[in-house]
């Protein structure tokens, strides 16, 4: 069988339990998801759930992981670029339409009833961030600067999800630069 083909059959049945489970999630707490209902509700058997996760808090947890990598890797690739205004910018217009793109999954994991594991992975990563700063900036100063900003990256981004995004992603993340 063609690799090609098999790949798409696979990304086919990830995404359908994907969208699946974050259907589920809006509507319940993820312990009282089952597998049934979510692999009834993805029209995907069982055991082929069972071959990609062990079970639901497995699948939210590469979920998530994918997430968090996909925004590990955006920022490597910023990072190893020079650190301009221009690059911060260009840097958070992909974030907010990464987030845009995903922003059913997004809602869940970083709204009112979010996963609070999800934003300690996602405050995690962004701390392994260089936020460029400038010349004149002590450790001190540094070190109490990335939480505040941290915090409010994600608030902001939590606000424009409770928004429903009605500001486009390139305007968003010039008021973010703008603030930071």
């Amino acid at each position: 069988m063609d690799e090609k083909k098999l790949d798409r059959r696979i990304q086919r049945t990830k995404n359908a339990l994907l969208r699946s489970l974050t259907r589920l999630m809006s509507e319940k707490k993820v312990n009282n998801i089952t597998v049934k209902e979510l692999t009834d509700l993805a029209d995907v058997n069982r055991s082929t759930f069972y071959f990609y996760y062990s079970d639901i808090f497995d699948m939210v947890e590469k979920v998530e992981a994918e997430l968090i990598n996909d925004f590990s890797e955006a920022y490597e690739k910023f990072s190893e670029e020079a650190a301009t205004y221009d690059d911060l910018l260009s840097f958070f217009i992909y974030l907010f339409e990464f987030i845009q793109i995903n922003s059913e999954i997004c809602k869940i994991f970083l709204g009112h009833d979010g996963h609070y594991s999800f934003m300690e992975k996602l405050k995690d990563a962004i701390k392994h961030c260089k936020i460029p700063l400038d010349d004149t900036t002590s450790e001190l100063e540094a070190y109490y600067c990335m939480p505040f900003a941290i915090s409010g990256c994600i608030g902001v981004i939590q606000q424009w999800l409770n928004d429903d995004m009605k500001v486009p992603p390139k305007d968003m993340a010039s008021i973010l630069v703008k603030m930071l």
